[in-house]
């Protein structure tokens, strides 16, 4: 479990827009932005680096950038993570998934180094999905046979705060990626300043070499 720190409600400017989608049946949204990957791919073949795995610690790492895609509703209480992990499912030899657990690292060596193991293990092992784990991860699933416009995101549950991500098939340069997100905590803005920094992961993907480690936001305690 990666630390974490409760929001206190009393002293966070975001209070009654949390309180107010808090009393939403479905308050989470969906949004599907075409991202150009075109440089990322490229870096990833000159290198010899697995296309997936750089996308998925380019999205990972764009995700704990934003304070705001790290904060989830835990025992009824909002609460932020100093950092956090990816889910994703890998597709095994019976041609199904098994979902594995890829901790963030500060550069991707350190996150390749962890991640692949996992990944040759999921592909020769028995399709299951990875259950018993906190919300301190984003769900991110990779769709690499369609291009889509857009795609509606499973629910676990009407009021999580997990966001649940997925990206499609590299055509004409670009890939779709569609993120389901809970609108207590994110409004447009934050969705953006997410698209922002993977837009940045995909345009340098050297800078995915150099350390970077998750902000924390001035969250009241």
């Amino acid at each position: 479990m990666n630390p974490s720190r409760e929001i206190a409600l009393d002293h966070w400017p975001r209070r009654s827009i949390y309180e107010f989608y808090r009393k939403f049946d479905a308050p989470c949204f969906n949004i599907t932005v075409s991202v150009e990957a075109g440089k990322i791919y490229a870096f990833a073949k000159m290198k010899q680096e697995s296309f997936f795995l750089l996308c998925l610690y380019a999205i990972l790492r764009a995700a704990n950038a934003v304070p705001q895609v790290r904060q989830r509703i835990v025992d009824g209480h909002p609460v932020e993570y100093s950092r956090i992990a990816g889910m994703t499912p890998i597709m095994t030899e019976k041609e199904m998934f098994q979902q594995i657990w890829c901790e963030y690292a500060p550069n991707y060596a350190a996150f390749r180094e962890t991640a692949m193991p996992l990944i040759e293990a999921a592909r020769k092992g028995e399709p299951m999905p990875l259950e018993n784990h906190g919300q301190d991860f984003l769900c991110a699933s990779c769709l690499p046979w369609l291009h889509f416009d857009s795609i509606t995101q499973a629910d676990y549950e009407f009021q999580q705060s997990v966001p649940i991500l997925a990206w499609g098939k590299l055509e004409n340069g670009k890939i779709p990626i569609s993120v389901k997100f809970n609108h207590c905590f994110m409004d447009g803005l934050f969705v953006a300043r997410f698209f922002e920094q993977i837009e940045h992961g995909f345009a340098m993907p050297e800078s995915l070499e150099r350390d970077f480690l998750p902000v924390s936001s001035p969250v009241p305690r």
